[in-house]
This record gives structure tokens, sequence and C-alpha cells, in this order.
């Protein structure tokens, strides 16, 4: 096909509403002698100006008449590609706004169940606004082109992915910042029933200005589950989180939609971050995806891959627990965990200490509870309290604390059982945890059962408080 001349251009721009005449003559003034029959000095100028990109002046020389406003929106330049779209960075002409616009791709704009899985994505979008979630603005058919697309917020800066190309890791502060920002969006939109089922690199934007985190594609992933476990030869159907999502829940016997998966995988994001390697082999077998091995051999994280303190480790490991029921439970838990941390590790910067311990009393006696918490409280103490051990287990996996008093005398096995565990995995993590364990007199013989641990103190009933609140300052 012949290319056409710079006054053939000249005229489809103006034609097409991508130039006024006033800006061509701008560029013939310019020009002069100059401005022959070849295009390309003439599109150089207009693109020096801002007039027009080179994505417009590619497709202008290609002689092609449609694709360069879509709902009124003037599209600039292709920004990624996907399996079922394309997103380009936009304009509106009238505002100047710059917005991004997904459009399904042609191949799937026949398939009703995909357009309506597509728009049913624009619509759960539109209905989350909250910042550090990309916002979905419009979504519609184009009735020049017929095609379908949908209007979102544009973020100025990359994704994860692209960042973690450049500088490879993340230092942990950045790391629980990005995190903290993505739980949020996580949290909000769960309190609204959605779970977002892509949570990954590619999915986690970070603005250039504010460097906030905004997550997209909410719902992408139930037009990609129709797909699930298909792959062409051309790789067109490459939906690996959609797959992972399957594998894990499999594993960990969860129902499709569980917001603990979300966990899980923005905890492997922020393993990422951290390591700047994947945790899990990445494959485009399917099988292979699928393996409960490929989830149960994931490398701890270690003061190899990041200097940090220990509920950094913590905070990842129960992330990504395949134990559910340790996994943060939901994105709010989730984010009073993150923020936990990242408040310990700002204050290790400024070189602050925190002067405030927590201490978890398990106790079933109620009368004991409201003594105790008063007594406790003044010796300075933040003091937490439960009549069932479990609890003080669930809450130490999800936010450790300094000191655990257990008493076995109301409690019984299980409390010591739980006192064990807890000063058990205090000790593998590397975190301070004191413990006081009172036994009934007929428990006495069950000192032999504890592992021989520094700051722990036994007491048998009759306990005075005097003397519990006396073992308590000497542990500590």
């Amino acid at each position: 096909m012949d290319t056409p001349d710079a006054l053939t251009i000249a005229n489809a721009a103006v034609r097409l509403g991508l130039l006024q005449p006033a800006q061509v003559q701008e560029a013939w003034d310019e020009l002069g002698e100059r401005g022959g029959a070849d295009p390309e000095p003439f599109l150089r100028v207009m693109e020096r100006k801002g007039y027009l990109t080179p994505w417009q002046s590619t497709k202008l020389l290609k002689t092609e008449t449609d694709g360069y406003f879509l709902g009124g929106f003037r599209i600039l330049y292709k920004i990624a590609s996907g399996t079922f779209g394309r997103v380009y960075r936009a304009d509106d002409p009238r505002s100047g706004r710059v917005v991004a616009v997904k459009v399904l791709r042609k191949k799937w704009s026949e398939n009703k169940h995909v357009i309506d899985l597509f728009e049913r994505e624009g619509r759960m979008g539109m209905s989350l606004k909250h910042p550090n979630i990309v916002e979905i603005l419009a979504v519609n058919q184009d009735p020049a082109s017929r095609a379908y697309y949908i209007v979102m917020e544009f973020v100025e800066g990359g994704n994860l992915r692209e960042i973690l190309t450049g500088r490879k890791k993340l230092e942990p502060l950045e790391t629980l910042k990005i995190l903290e920002d993505s739980a949020a969006g996580l949290a909000y939109a769960f309190s609204r029933g959605i779970t977002h089922r892509d949570m990954k690199l590619t999915n986690v934007l970070i603005a250039t200005n504010s460097k906030a985190a905004k997550l997209v594609d909410f719902g992408l992933a139930e037009i990609t589950n129709m797909f699930k476990g298909q792959w062409d030869v051309t790789g067109e159907i490459n939906v690996d989180r959609t797959v992972d999502y399957a594998g894990l829940e499999k594993v960990t016997a969860v129902p499709h939609g569980d917001t603990r998966s979300d966990i899980f995988f923005l905890g492997c994001v922020g393993y990422e971050m951290l390591t700047g390697r994947s945790p899990m082999d990445m494959t485009k077998d399917k099988h292979a995806r699928m393996q409960r091995e490929r989830f149960t051999s994931i490398p701890p994280l270690t003061q190899a891959d990041v200097q940090a303190p220990p509920s950094l480790f913590r905070l990842i490991e129960t992330m990504m627990s395949l134990d559910t029921n340790v996994r943060y439970q939901t994105p709010s838990q989730l984010l009073d965990a993150i923020r936990d941390v990242r408040r310990e590790l700002e204050g290790k910067a400024r070189g602050e200490t925190s002067t405030v311990k927590t201490l978890f009393l398990v106790e079933k006696d109620e009368r004991l509870q409201d003594v105790l918490r008063e007594k406790l409280k003044h010796l300075g103490f933040r003091v937490l309290i439960a009549g069932d051990p479990q609890r003080a287990l669930d809450r130490y996996r999800q936010s450790p604390f300094d000191i655990l008093v257990v008493d076995a005398g109301t409690t019984g096995e299980n409390g010591i059982l739980v006192f064990e565990k807890i000063r058990g995995d205090a000790a593998r993590c590397g975190l301070p945890c004191a413990g006081i364990l009172m036994l009934g007199q007929d428990q006495h013989d069950w000192r032999r059962r504890l592992e021989p641990r520094p700051k722990t103190s036994v007491l048998v009933h009759p306990v005075k408080l005097k003397q519990l609140l006396k073992s308590v300052q000497e542990v500590m």
C-alpha cells in the first residue's frame, strides 16, 4: 500500500477530529519549503507540539479511519495488552482529563457471556470508591465501532512488576506501605461483598507522585475463570493467577471466592517485593500449577533475604500459611497487623523503643479477670483477656504480644497446650514472649511437660495477687 502524502494525512487528521486547521497551518508555517509530500516532517512537528501522538501518527500512515475516539475520549496510545482487552491512555478533549480505557478485543465481541462479564466488571468497579482502588468511571459500547470499553482513572506510574524489573527488590518499610494500601483496598471491597481473585504484581499500580498503591482489575478473574486450565498454542489464554487460585483452593479445601485466598496471594506479592523472587515456581504447565507441592515447598523468608525484625517475617508467614485458620481471616484483620509491624519498623528507624508492653491473660474466672485487668494496667501493661486459650493462640498468630499468663487451673489441659505452643512459636521466630503458667494443686506434675525456656515462671494455686504481680515483673 502506498504511503499517503503529507497533505492527505493532514486532511484526514482534521476530518477525524484529531487536528484543527489552525494547528495544521502551524506545521506548514514552520516547515516552509521543507513541507513537501513526505508526511514524516509534518507528523514530527505535530508530535513535538503535542497535537498528535506517535500511536496516532502510525495509524494515520496506515490510512486507518477508526479507533481514534471511544465514547468521546481521544485515544492517545496503548499502555498494555491482555488476553481479553487492550488498555489505552486517553483524554477528554473538552476537559483535558487523562483516563485509561480498557477495550474488549474484537475476537470476544461476539461472545455474549464474555461481554456480560466484561460489563459486570465495569459496573462492579463503579461501585468501589476508595483511594487504593483504581476508580471505574464508565462502561459502555461505542456506537461507531461497536467496541465494548471501560473508562478508568489513569494512574501515572507503573505496576509492581515493572518497578521490580528495575529495582529487583524493595526495602521493608516501602513494602509494608504497599501492603497496607493494598490491604486497605481489599478490606473496603470485602465490606461490599467483593473479593479480588487476581492478586498479582501487575494488578498493583504505584502512583508516581503520591506513591500510593492502587488495585486494578477487580472481577476480571470471573472472566478468566471461564477459561480456567485452557492454554492455546499462541498463549492467548494465559490466566496464570486464576489457575493459581484454583490450585490453592484445592490444597486448602476452601470455596471459590474465599477472601483468605486474596490474603495468601497478597502475601506472595509481599514476599516477592522483599526478596526479588517469586515464592512459587513459575510455569505455564497448568497441571504443575495445581500440584500441592508447589504451595508446600515455598522457601521461608530468612535474614539472608532481608534484614528485618521477626515481626515482618511473621506477618508474611501468616499471610501465606496453608492452614487457613492460621492465616488472617479478613483483610481488615490483616490491615491491623500490617500497621502494627509498620509502626514498629518506623519506630526503630527513628531510634524509638516502645515502653508499652502487651500482656495476654487466659483466665476463665470472670471475677479474677476484672481484678487482674485493673492491677496489670496499673503496672503499665496493655491487657488482653480471654477465657478460651485458643483465642490467645489466634491473637498471637495475628499480632504477637510480650507476655502470656495462663491459668491452667481454670482452663485445663488446653491451657498448657496453648501455653507451650505460643512459647514455642515465639522461640522459633526469635520473638520475645515471657510466660507465666498457673497450675492447680492437682496439676503439679504438669510442670515437667514444659520445655525449659528463659523468662518463664510456674506458680501453683493458691496464688496470691502480689505473688502473681511480682512474677510478672520478674519475667519482664
